[in-house]
């Protein structure tokens, strides 16, 4: 497992392939399993599914986020939001 956890805080990685997510903030946002974690990218407001490597932990946590879940969404691994 990776150690991550709903709700940490992560950076994805300088080096990631899509340029527009590389080395933004944001964080886990539920299940992660060992080749695919949610990520909420503070700056687009968006979703996006990840390998664990792709990310690195600040050591924080979102308590915001934690403290108000809202409804549960599903989203498809290109981030969009599925019924």
């Amino acid at each position: 497992m990776t150690g991550l956890l709903p709700f940490d805080v992560v950076v994805i990685a300088s080096d990631f392939e899509d340029e527009d997510v590389r080395g933004k903030r944001g964080h886990i946002i539920g299940e992660v399993t060992p080749t695919e974690v949610g990520v909420f990218v503070y700056d687009l407001e968006r979703v996006w599914c990840l390998h664990p490597n792709d990310v690195r932990t600040t050591g924080g946590r979102d308590i915001e986020a934690q403290n108000y879940r809202g409804p549960v969404i599903r989203v498809n691994r290109h981030g969009e939001i599925v019924d």
